[in-house]
């Protein structure tokens, strides 16, 4: 099995104030407003989707209404945090085989905009991996939607994800067999940005790691239980 590729396009939080955290995100490191993602309403789900640089986004996700799934989740954790990551795979079947294969449920599995998509349990991957299935590496969703970064920009990719979960190492070897992706460390997958498995402080997305750019923000901001970093 040759090694593929995977690339992260988003980094997802949930949060039920979409407001003051955007305009919080926006404040620390000089980032444009966002647009939102039309399919999003049929799952109870509104969204705000922000450039960062040309080829990444940070995505708030919130509840539309009292049945949304956003609801239990943010009671849960108590609060905004990482929900989950968006990644760019050329190829779903492959990937699909191999999570029947080793257990790993899938949640989710449709079209969007003609494109396959599948979601793979949390509970078991530390955190919500949604997989996007577009073969051009250099194509994604946004292309024709996004204005593109602002030029007032402080950072411009997604440097390192932290996930924390009881058996790193474990978590980190599943990723790379479902991804067919090199490990750079026994705890860690290259998707483009480096996905770092950790013991867990509360589970989930613990910290993202950011490029700075220009006028250097801020060392640190956080989004609830998600630690934002300048690196």
């Amino acid at each position: 099995m040759g090694t593929s590729w995977a690339f992260v396009r988003q980094v997802i939080f949930a949060t039920a104030d979409p407001a003051a955290d955007s305009a919080a995100l926006r404040s620390a490191y000089g980032l444009p407003a966002g647009f939102t993602d039309p399919m999003l309403l049929d799952h109870g789900i509104a969204d705000e989707t922000i450039p960062v640089g040309t080829e990444q986004y940070l995505e708030l996700l919130s509840p539309a209404g009292e049945a949304s799934p956003l609801n239990h989740w943010l009671g849960k954790r108590g609060g905004p945090g990482g929900y989950g990551i968006a990644v760019q795979v050329p190829e779903m079947a492959p990937i699909r085989a191999r999570a029947v294969e080793r257990g790993v449920k899938i949640l989710i599995e449709e079209l969007a905009f003609g494109h396959p998509i599948m979601q793979l349990n949390p509970r078991q991957c530390g955190t919500l991996l949604d997989l996007d299935e577009m073969p051009d590496r250099k194509t994604w969703f946004w292309d024709d939607i996004t204005p593109g970064p602002s030029s007032r920009a402080r950072i411009d990719s997604v440097v390192e994800i932290e996930i924390g979960v009881a058996d790193p190492s474990a978590t980190a070897a599943m990723w790379a067999y479902l991804l067919n992706v090199e490990q750079p460390t026994a705890t860690s997958v290259d998707l483009g940005t480096r996905v770092t498995f950790v013991p867990p402080a509360s589970g989930g997305i613990q910290s993202v790691t950011l490029r700075s750019v220009g006028e250097r923000p801020a060392d640190t901001a956080r989004l609830g239980a998600t630690f934002l970093h300048i690196g």
